[in-house]
C-alpha cells in the first residue's frame, strides 16, 4: 500500500510567491503524486499550430 504524499500549504504558498516574484501570473497549481508542485502561468504562449494541410503530395515537387 502506498503512502499519501504530504505537502504543506506553506510549500504551495512559497512556490506561488516565487512565480509571482518572477513576474508571472499564476493560473493553476498542481501537486503531483510524487510530491512535486507545478505552478502554471497564464503568461505562457499557446503552442504553435501546424497550419499545413494533411493532404498527400501530388508529386515530388510538392514537398517543400
Amino acid at each position: 500500500m502506498s503512502r499519501a504524499v504530504t505537502f504543506t500549504q506553506a510549500q504551495v504558498r512559497r512556490a506561488v510567491k516565487a512565480a509571482e516574484s518572477a513576474g508571472l501570473r499564476v493560473s493553476r497549481v498542481t501537486v503531483n503524486p510524487d510530491g512535486s508542485i507545478t505552478v502554471d502561468s497564464g503568461d505562457n504562449p499557446p503552442p504553435p499550430v501546424d497550419n499545413r494541410k494533411d493532404t498527400a503530395a501530388a508529386s515530388w515537387d510538392d514537398f517543400a
